[in-house]
């Protein structure tokens, strides 16, 4: 019998956009480690300034325990420099540097020394700065952001200096490692890459961004960067004219205020000569300038909103470009010079080369692009997987990782938690539920829902609610329970493929559907036990469907469906609502009758391979020993899980067991196929690891539930963040050569629930100690 849906109504979803503070761990007392880093730094109006406060942020964000960056910052005149700039370094004065060399002796643990080094910066004081490194005795890193191709005899002489006294060099592309090694002499141990940064943006749609410009009906060409005449602007003007034959709604934009030096040494010469050209050839409608040095939020939407990017520098010695990078990371597709960064990335489909200073070949690459919008959509995906890794989230681990694994010190290191916020899930989250998919962060309706993803949602609302005690999440628990009662069938099953248009698929007839009702009866029993008695809008439907369920939930033949069953009725129990001690029991019976045709003493699991969800079986049992005491079900349980746990924590962080091929008895670890690690099994890790030690009160549990939350934040086989901090969703997968970029419900949910478990595991572990502490 169908039990009686509520009319539905249009969600209203709770009006706050804050997110919830971490609570850190309790931090374990160590020993404060310095850095010192040489840079140009804001308020300097450079690209090498933007790079080492981007990379500075992103280390301080990153992490809880980690450096604490001293900055060294190159002299501008009437600069205002931050508190966290401890020397303004002249370097040209060799007292400058002798003060730079007492401010460090005061320093704590210091190491490591990091130089970003850029030709031109030290005006013709190189040796100063080489003298000053030889005194320092420490490990030195030195960042080149330019590698010359074709060096004079000074130059290379300054190099292999630079190189002898350096620990470490860092580059940004391979060509550049290349040309160290080949031209420079130095040696390849000496030499990583780590390529240039990139910022996270939001993906938000391109017409959307370009009406508030007021240019939805044009096709926006863009450069970015400080005004100089490298940049060659004047190419693309005299290419424009043949490209405007073909797209007359062709609009350019050049982003950027003159380069600081250029305007001391010649003023606005160079942007007064193109607007002359602009001039003559009549482009004044099809170009336009935004002179200033545009703030990120602008930046990165002007760079969303654009079509193709364009680099057409003359530079031929320029080895990376930070520009085209943003471009590359906004999801424009580029038309570029063939420096060496350009010609590394266009390898791998992101955008197309043309010769310098050639405007035709330009125009003629502009004209076939523009005529191919499906063209663009593939460059422009090339370009975002090729770009993920460089998020400066990712970089500043690649920096930091390396920089702890050549240390002589033991550093600690500890990712820090992120806030909380519920933001991705109302995006995805219509009137009916929440959506299936995502392309990158923007939902995708035909996908459709399902009761999968909603039973998720129902979970994540709950413990958020915990955690705010927010009033305004009630209605969004209500629309997820409403979907649930829409998917109840009459025969007390539940069906799990809902269209957009709140129709059943067809994909209802031909999967497997216990687990959803495994899943569905978690997310029941979870919400009987923590969301608030007093709401007959929850508490009533949830008994109805308790009850309308019960004939099924003894006929399940999934150990997953079974083990899901057994923990929602285990929450409903134990929260005092009902006794369900009788099905736990029998569930329970069951999960190890699997356990005993199945586990020998080199394999103490419940079937002959490990898949998918594999924690919540031994979480499921441990619980059923709670309730039934039954000492066959707890010793199961613990044996069991420390055999999975030793499986999936082999290396020093957490690696799930990959669906590209699952892992069976008597394989070899090693033979397991890399990637496919998906973001619900680490999950289900760390809501197993808080179960057993809430039940066990085992300390090694939480330290396991840390490192197995952090595999989100980049503690895994990629070093990448699977949580996105920008978006609050949660990427796809990890496979083992990328991430999958898109964004969907399970992901973003399987994060939240991993993360709010964690929050309120370390509050009640928090409130333990301070306890301890009064009495």
């Amino acid at each position: 019998m169908r039990l009686k849906m509520q009319h539905p109504q249009r969600l209203l979803l709770p009006q706050y956009t804050q997110r919830i503070p971490a609570q850190q761990p309790v931090p374990v007392s160590a020993v404060q480690h310095d850095l010192v880093m040489i840079t140009t730094y804001p308020p300097r109006a450079c690209g090498l300034a933007t790079f080492a406060s981007d990379l500075i942020e992103a280390i301080q964000t990153q992490y809880e325990q980690a450096f604490t960056v001293k900055i060294c910052a190159l002299d501008v005149p009437e600069a205002v420099y931050p508190a966290s700039v401890f020397h303004v370094l002249q370097p040209e004065s060799k007292a400058s540097y002798h003060a730079l060399l007492s401010k460090m002796k005061l320093l704590h643990q210091q190491e490591w020394v990091v130089v970003q080094h850029e030709f031109g910066l030290y005006r013709a004081h190189e040796y100063k700065l080489l003298d000053a490194l030889n005194q320092m005795e420490k490990k030195i890193m030195v960042v080149l952001h330019t590698v010359l191709s074709q060096p004079d005899e000074a130059t290379l002489l300054f190099m292999k200096r630079l190189g002898f006294l350096a620990h470490t060099l860092v580059v940004m592309t391979n060509h550049s490692k290349k040309l160290l090694i080949q031209r420079y002499g130095i040696q390849a141990s000496k030499i990583i890459v780590i390529p240039h940064g990139t910022h996270l943006v939001d993906h938000l749609p391109k017409a959307d961004l370009k009406k508030r410009m007021g240019w939805e009906q044009r096709t926006l060409l863009t450069t970015f960067g400080l005004l100089s005449s490298g940049k060659n602007i004047e190419t693309t003007l005299q290419a424009l004219p043949l490209v405007i034959e073909r797209f007359p709604e062709v609009l350019f934009l050049i982003v950027g205020q003159t380069h600081p030096g250029v305007v001391a040494q010649e003023g606005e010469r160079y942007r007064t000569f193109l607007e002359d050209r602009i001039a003559a050839l009549g482009l004044q409608y099809h170009t336009h300038f935004i002179n200033e040095y545009v703030a990120l939020p602008k930046l990165l939407d002007l760079l969303q909103m654009t079509d193709i990017y364009l680099f057409t520098s003359k530079n031929q010695e320029q080895a990376v470009s930070g520009t085209f990078a943003y471009a590359l990371s906004c999801g424009c597709p580029i038309i570029t010079t063939p420096i060496p960064h350009a010609k590394e990335l266009v390898q791998k489909g992101s955008g197309l080369l043309f010769d310098f200073e050639q405007p035709v070949q330009l125009a003629r690459q502009l004209i076939a692009l523009l005529a191919q919008p499906e063209w663009q959509e593939e460059l422009r995906g090339n370009g975002l997987h090729q770009m993920e890794p460089t998020a400066w989230e990712n970089t500043a681990m690649h920096y930091v990782n390396y920089l702890k694994q050549q240390s002589t010190t033991q550093i600690p290191l500890t990712l820090r938690l992120p806030n909380i916020t519920l933001k991705h899930v109302w995006a995805m989250t219509t009137g009916k539920g929440i959506l299936q998919f995502a392309r990158l962060n923007q939902p995708d309706t035909s996908s459709g829902y399902t009761l999968d993803d909603n039973a998720r949602a129902l979970i994540v609302t709950v413990q958020n609610y915990q955690i705010t005690r927010n009033p305004a999440l009630l209605t969004a628990m209500e629309r997820y329970l409403q979907f649930m009662l829409f998917c109840l069938q009459p025969d007390g099953r539940f069906l799990n493929y809902v269209s957009y248009a709140h129709l059943f698929t067809a994909q209802n007839k031909t999967d497997n559907l216990e687990d959803s009702f495994g899943r569905a009866l978690w997310a029941l029993g979870y919400c009987a036990a923590f969301a608030p008695t007093d709401q007959a809008s929850l508490q009533q439907p949830i008994q109805d469907l308790l009850q309308a369920t019960r004939a099924p939930r003894l006929t399940l033949t999934s150990p997953r469906a079974m083990a899901f069953t057994l923990k929602g009725l285990y929450f409903v129990h134990e929260s005092g609502n009902a006794d369900y001690s009788t099905e736990i029991e029998i569930l329970g019976d069951r999960l190890q009758g699997m356990y005993g045709q199945t586990a020998s003493d080199t394999w103490p699991w419940y079937e002959p391979y490990l898949t998918y969800g594999n924690s919540v079986l031994p979480e499921a049992l441990l619980m059923a020993w709670k309730v039934t005491h039954r000492i066959d079900f707890k010793t199961t349980a613990v044996l069991s899980f420390s055999f999975l746990l030793s499986i999936l924590f082999r290396d020093s962080y957490l690696r799930v067991i990959s669906n590209n091929g699952w892992f069976h008895r008597g394989q070899a670890w090693d033979r397991l196929p890399p990637g496919g690690e998906q973001p619900i099994d680490a999950a289900y890790t760390v809501l197993a690891l808080d179960t057993f030690q809430r039940l066990l009160q085992q300390p090694e549990y939480t330290q396991q539930m840390q490192t197995a939350y952090r595999w989100f934040l980049g503690l895994n086989h990629r070093g990448e963040m699977l949580y996105n901090p920008k978006t609050g969703g949660c990427y796809d997968g990890l496979e083992a050569d990328h991430v999958n970029l898109n964004q969907g419900a399970e992901s973003t949910l399987s994060h939240l629930m991993a993360r709010q478990a964690l929050e309120l595991h370390l509050r009640k572990y928090t409130k333990q100690l301070q306890n301890q502490i009064h009495t």
